[in-house]
């Protein structure tokens, strides 16, 4: 909170200064008041505090949660996870009673509710709120989440400025939504079923694995970003990348990538 109020407190000096030199006609060189400088650049400071927050952690020690939610007999589930600044770990591992376990550094906020036989959750950070980065250097909350491997799930995950690794390998996801800010993020697709994938980026940088034997169409809309595909794998075929066998195979994903600045790797 410190730095937030020096910040604000700074932004605050700066604008009633400029207003002040402009009231006494106080101009540039070139002719130009010093309030037509304010806009860009209160801009340009604020970018430098958002960064400023983003790569910076608060030192100190971080209580970790332990947690479980319980699958409550569904037979399916949708699971939508928001996770900001930290590293998010996702992988296979929750016993057969439970949709999800793991730690939490700095608390989780979750939802569960029953919907026919699907339950439907919810999970973001506790200390969310605390963490946003015009409030300054965060507290790193690092998250290790184990998933139901037998469950059909659809997995939605919107993640800030953070490092994910997702190994879904062994999951039964029936859909799977990534949607990321300014981060690092390398997933392994599941090796089994039909299924969609789709990503929508920021600048960040995405690795996709996929398992072999799963086929894969790719659809890519990028703006400033760089796309590289294993296309021994994966044959061009016009404006997207296509298993051989994709319409007659057991298990395939049909993925899509929405990306501004960002580095994207297929393989």
């Amino acid at each position: 909170m410190r730095n937030s109020q020096l910040f604000w407190g700074g932004i605050l000096l700066l604008v009633g200064g400029f207003m002040l030199a402009n009231e006494f006609g106080i101009r540039l060189p070139n002719g130009m008041s010093l309030m037509e400088l304010l806009w860009p650049l209160g801009l340009i400071l604020a970018g430098l505090w958002v960064l400023f927050g983003v790569f910076l952690r608060r030192s100190g020690k971080v209580d970790v949660e332990n947690a479980s939610i319980d699958l409550q007999g569904a037979t399916s589930a949708s699971l939508k996870i928001s996770h900001g600044a930290g590293e998010l770990d996702i992988h296979s591992g929750a016993n057969p009673s439970e949709l999800v376990h793991g730690s939490f550094a700095g608390g989780l906020d979750h939802k569960a509710s029953r919907n026919g036989d699907r339950l439907e959750v919810r999970m973001r950070p506790a200390k969310d709120m605390m963490d946003f980065p015009f409030f300054g250097p965060r507290t790193q909350l690092d998250w290790d989440v184990a998933l139901n491997s037998q469950v059909p799930t659809a997995l939605t995950l919107n993640v800030g400025a953070n490092k994910s690794m997702l190994d879904l390998r062994d999951l039964n996801l029936t859909d799977l939504k990534v949607e990321t800010g300014a981060s690092e993020t390398k997933v392994t697709l599941p090796a089994r079923g039909r299924y969609r994938a789709d990503f929508d980026l920021g600048a960040a940088s995405l690795e996709v694995t996929i398992p072999d034997g799963l086929s894969a169409r790719i659809r890519a809309s990028v703006g400033m970003a760089g796309v590289s595909v294993d296309e021994t794998r994966f044959p061009r075929n016009g404006s997207y990348y296509q298993s051989p066998d994709f319409d007659s195979a057991a298990n395939s994903v049909d993925m899509t990538i929405d990306a501004g600045a960002a580095s994207i790797k297929v393989r």
